[in-house]
């Protein structure tokens, strides 16, 4: 099964590499208004830079979030740059916001609105689009974004990594997503902290707080190439059941890539 699942896979690459081949689309990711302007299909632009679109079917217009002019506004918000098996890559993220008004505004729950296109490096200076996902996750509160990055899960792994704060009910938290390049699927997230310092005002028994950190196991080998990891916590967490004093949070988890699932998974202790 394994076997005919690869060879699937290997042909459905060179059929991807051929059309490639035959058409490549070659950009200048410095020329970020013909970036923005290809892959939102629109040449309208504000004078912030933002492309100005509106959907051009159905699947784009089930995600829209208009704003009161009756667009999506969407800017280029980061470019990042990796090497995988030799071979440079970039990685385009744009972010669309909403406005009222011409202010930025939006629900306590709503983030900002994330695409993300990958490139290889061509020749000239020049980058060939490879892989582009409209509107695949959202990130941040209030209508206002998160932090971006890159991490290295393996020697030619790499994920994005989306991470954000929220804060309900008095708990202040910090989470950390990350997504898998080749497909953007998300392979793992975790919370960063958490504390209920804003729920009760002062310490008390009930008052916890806990930071996670993870920590990457390079020098050991992997059959699927990603490196497994732990996760360490420190400090202290809310009581289990109808205790409600905090306790202690000190531990550490060890994680293995699952192949079947695509997904990090716990490793039984």
């Amino acid at each position: 099964m394994k076997k005919n699942f690869l060879t699937a896979g290997l042909l459905c690459c060179s059929l991807w590499v051929f059309a490639q081949n035959i058409n490549p689309q070659v950009l200048d990711l410095q020329d970020h208004t013909g970036l923005l302007s290809l892959l939102f299909d629109s040449k309208l632009f504000d004078p912030s830079g933002e492309v100005l679109w509106r959907p051009l079917n159905f699947s784009d217009a089930l995600s829209a979030n208009y704003s009161d002019d009756g667009y999506l506004h969407t800017h280029l918000d980061t470019l990042l740059y990796f090497t995988t098996y030799g071979i440079s890559q970039a990685v385009a993220v744009f972010s669309t916001l909403h406005y009222e008004k011409g202010e930025l505004s939006d629900c306590h729950a709503c983030g900002v609105q994330i695409s993300v296109a990958v490139f290889d490096e061509a020749q000239g200076g020049k980058w060939s689009l490879g892989r582009f996902a409209k509107h695949f996750t959202t990130l941040g509160s209030g209508g206002e974004n998160g932090m971006v990055g890159l991490t290295q899960f393996g020697s030619n792994q790499w994920c994005l990594t989306l991470s954000m704060s929220w804060i309900g009910q008095g708990v202040f938290s910090e989470y950390a997503s990350f997504y898998n390049l080749d497909n953007m699927e998300k392979v793992f997230n975790y919370v960063v902290h958490e504390d209920n310092s804003g729920a009760l005002g002062a310490a008390t028994d009930e008052s916890y707080s806990y930071d996670k950190s993870i920590h990457f196991i390079t020098h050991e080998e992997t059959e699927s190439g990603w490196w497994d990891f732990e996760i360490v916590t420190r400090g202290t967490q809310p009581g289990i059941g109808d205790d409600v004093k905090s306790v202690p949070a000190n531990g550490v988890e060890r994680y293995h890539f699952n192949w079947e699932t695509d997904y990090y998974m716990r490793v039984c202790p």
